[in-house]
């Protein structure tokens, strides 16, 4: 269906704003063409509020003038296309690499740990309750698009998701200085595994710690830590899955 919005007062242009804080009732903004695109190809992209028509079959189009689409849009300078995609249904059926973040607040940090998850083969991404949302705005395009290839589960029980996955045969890595090992130093590389991450200033919750198989730090020189994502993407590269983005 097409049809043709000319004002910002119009209800659906003011019941789609309200996705502007990240998702609601099920569904979520995606800007500009390329995410529209992925959302597209992901089969999750429902309506799209454009200046020109897209030619996205089995989509409802919206033509807008372009005020609405910088009513839509937490850009300052946006593409002149936005769409509302319905969040997908996740389940438990886990791959070999599971990224696992523990109340990573910064949606920027989110959306680049999952860009770099799905680089070296971590499809699966779980955030316990405290994390950003993987579909706010920022973080799907942080994530570049990456949040439509990956499975990721937002608001989880750590605790509880741990358990089962240790029951499941998965290995449990966490990245901390307490009781940790050297990542030089530590030669394994499991068939199964959760790499764990935690808190920007906390770093990960002592209870999930405990339930670690092995705690890692990242050997550095003249500084105290890294930056969430910059760590990830280097743990992530060291157990990166055969046959990942990288080694292709």
């Amino acid at each position: 269906m097409i049809d043709r919005i000319t004002s910002k007062a119009n209800q659906r242009v003011k019941d789609t704003a309200l996705l502007k804080g990240g998702p609601k009732d099920g569904h979520f903004l995606v800007e500009g063409f390329h995410l529209v695109e992925m959302a597209f190809k992901a089969g999750c992209l429902k309506e799209v509020f454009a200046v020109n028509d897209p030619k996205l079959q089995g989509v409802d189009i919206h033509l807008v003038p372009f005020d609405v689409i910088e009513k839509l849009s937490n850009s300052k300078t946006p593409e002149p296309i936005v769409g509302v995609a319905a969040l997908p249904s996740v389940d438990r059926d886990h791959g070999e690499r599971i990224l696992f973040l523990d109340r990573v607040q910064d949606p920027g940090n989110v959306g680049t740990l999952i860009r770099t998850g799905l680089c070296f083969g971590f499809k699966d991404v779980i955030l316990t309750k405290g994390s950003a949302n993987p579909f706010s705005p920022k973080a799907i395009a942080a994530s570049q698009g990456a949040i439509f290839e990956v499975k990721a589960e937002h608001g989880i029980e750590g605790e509880e998701r741990l358990l089962e996955l240790k029951k499941n045969g998965y290995t449990i890595i966490g990245s901390s200085l307490d009781e940790a090992k050297a990542l030089g130093d530590y030669q394994e590389k499991p068939t199964k595994l959760c790499l764990m991450l935690g808190n920007e200033g906390q770093g990960l919750d002592k209870k999930l710690l405990a339930l670690s198989d092995v705690n890692l730090f990242i050997e550095i020189a003249d500084m105290e830590s890294l930056n969430v994502g910059v760590a990830g993407g280097v743990l992530m590269y060291r157990f990166r899955k055969e046959g990942s983005h990288e080694e292709k």
